[in-house]
């Protein structure tokens, strides 16, 4: 498999483990104050945005080739780590 293949897997996997994630922090959610609620639903359409910005990368991966692959690579890496850093934010409020 080459670096570009692994690349994506790694990327599809961390999707859908994000995609989780949110939806598990939705059903807590709901259990907390009004103000959590309000701050999660602000927090969480932003990191949803991203979301979807990340998978648009996705998939623009997928159908390139050679240095495309490496200037998306390294965008979406920073689009990983505002998701990563997103959900993070949004677990510490719960807590």
């Amino acid at each position: 498999m080459s670096a570009r293949d692994e690349y994506i897997d790694k990327l599809e996997s961390q999707l859908k483990d994000w995609n989780k994630q949110i939806d598990d922090l939705q059903k807590r959610v709901n259990k907390q104050s009004k103000d959590i609620q309000k701050n999660f639903s602000k927090r969480s359409k932003d990191l949803k945005k991203k979301r979807d910005a990340l998978q648009k990368k996705l998939t623009k991966i997928k159908e390139s080739g050679g240095d495309a692959f490496d200037r998306l690579k390294g965008d979406s890496e920073v689009m990983w780590k505002d998701i990563k850093e997103g959900i993070a934010d949004i677990k510490a409020i719960m807590k």
